[in-house]
């Protein structure tokens, strides 16, 4: 376990190496606060750094899967996570929250899962 830049592990990424990707989630909203684990944000540049690492990773045959968040939530059209990963899998998945400041918003929640997994559709869960 390492905490650090995703990108210090990719000296590790070989054949049936498994990364379990959860970063900071894209904000649904133009009030959603957390966006990072560090004071540098993670905003749309990092997300596509973080896919560009999925790239290289896929490369060695490491195996990802990462979750996020899913803009389709509030803005169907918005597709910034199915044109960005467009030659991994997607899976839309129903999540329950039970924590939120807003107790009306708490209950179910579209994510969405990415691998490099072929076959990620068949699975019905994690």
């Amino acid at each position: 376990i390492l905490c650090g830049d995703f990108e210090q592990t990719e000296k590790y990424a070989e054949k049936n190496v498994f990364y379990y990707l959860d970063p900071p989630y894209r904000p649904l909203t133009e009030t959603s606060t957390f966006t990072s684990y560090s004071s540098n944000g993670f905003d749309d540049i990092e997300q596509i750094r973080l896919r560009n690492f999925c790239n290289r990773i896929s490369e060695y045959k490491s195996i990802f899967i990462e979750s996020n968040s899913d803009p389709q939530n509030v803005n169907t059209s918005d597709l910034f996570f199915d044109k960005l990963y467009e030659v991994f899998n997607i899976k839309r998945v129903s999540a329950t929250r039970v924590i939120n400041s807003k107790g009306n918003s708490r209950g179910s929640i579209s994510e969405i899962m990415i691998s490099n997994i072929k076959d990620i559709h068949k699975y019905e869960r994690f």
